[in-house]
């Protein structure tokens, strides 16, 4: 049964004891020396604080070595696994500083292909924009010489109409004139014949007063009739006056229509060189997206080459654990055997 009442002075002076005979203190050998008396529960916090406490001490204890010889080991593994800390942290660095600068040059890529697009995008819009306005100027342009030409042919019309009418004209008047000549005839050969047939020239005066009151008729019908006509003529000639007006008018928004057309093929041959502009700022875009692929694939390299590093500088740790580990227990066989001899 245990005994009551065990200190953590008995507790630590056991383990020193233990520690310099050459022995590892743990609880089954501390409760020995201490008589087989306390409680693994009691004994093991107590042995606990005293390794807290006498590390370099344990340390020789449980290896079975000089303490300056455990501590020059931890000192080279701590030196190890400080170099390979760093190692790893300035790859690490290294990494990440490689992966944001691949981003850092990838989004500028991006950002800048995408303010490219949207500037292919406006020109190609403008650019049939302005090719739909050129096609609608062309139909305007089209339309506008059917016009021309159907004008220009009721004018030819109207000339035509109208030296007709002056023909009608000129060929009334001769008859007229006729009429007139054959009505002096008549009065002349009356007055002739006065003498000799006065009952027939009174019979004939009759019939001439009467031929020349149908005369008369047909005269003041023919002079209705010209003014009719004149009438027309000029009405036709007023309505040539007004083609004439309205041709004018169409050359000039004929002239309008082509010093548009002028000036929207100038503004196409500049948004052709800005389109042109476009295309190569583009290609300098793609051209920096390759690159900037290329740098990712060189980081890429860079990190796997230090990725290598660093599988090799943990395979050297672990060798180097192997051989603190072959070599102690070299050491320990080695003492093994001279406390058998």
């Amino acid at each position: 049964m245990a005994r009551a009442g065990i200190l953590y002075s008995q507790v630590a002076k056991a383990a020193s004891q233990l520690a310099a005979a050459g022995k590892a203190p743990t609880i089954d050998t501390v409760r020995e020396a201490l008589g087989d008396t306390g409680s693994k529960s009691t004994i093991a916090p107590m042995l606990k604080r005293w390794k807290t406490e006498h590390q370099e001490v344990v340390a020789g204890g449980d290896t079975g070595l000089p303490v300056d010889l455990v501590v020059a080991v931890k000192g080279v593994y701590q030196r190890l696994q400080d170099d390979v800390t760093r190692q790893l942290e300035a790859a690490n660095e290294a990494h990440e500083q490689a992966q944001a600068a691949v981003r850092n040059q990838r989004d500028a890529a991006l950002a800048a292909e995408a303010q490219l697009r949207q500037v292919h995008t406006t020109l190609v819009r403008d650019h049939t924009q302005i090719q739909q306005t050129l096609a609608r100027c062309q139909q305007d342009l089209q339309a506008n010489a059917l016009a021309l030409t159907a004008a220009r042919t009721e004018n030819a019309g109207l000339q035509q109409r109208l030296t007709d009418r002056a023909a009608e004209a000129h060929a009334l008047n001769q008859q007229l004139a006729q009429t007139r000549t054959q009505f002096e005839h008549f009065q002349e050969a009356a007055v002739r014949q006065r003498a000799e047939e006065r009952q027939a020239f009174e019979q004939r005066l009759s019939r001439l007063e009467q031929e020349n009151i149908a005369g008369q008729r047909r005269q003041d019908a023919q002079q209705v009739t010209l003014g009719q006509q004149e009438a027309t003529l000029a009405h036709q000639v007023s309505e040539l006056e007004r083609l004439r007006d309205a041709l004018t008018e169409a050359h000039a928004e004929l002239h309008q229509v082509r010093s548009e057309r002028n000036q929207q093929a100038a503004q196409l041959q500049e948004l052709t060189v800005a389109r042109v502009d476009a295309e190569r700022r583009l290609d300098m875009a793609q051209q920096a997206v390759i690159e900037a692929k290329a740098s990712a694939a060189a980081a890429g390299k860079q990190i796997e080459m230090l990725a290598s590093q660093l599988a090799t500088a943990e395979l050297k740790a672990n060798q180097v654990e192997r051989d603190k580990v072959a070599w102690i227990e070299k050491i320990l066989a080695q003492r093994a055997t001279t406390g058998d001899q």
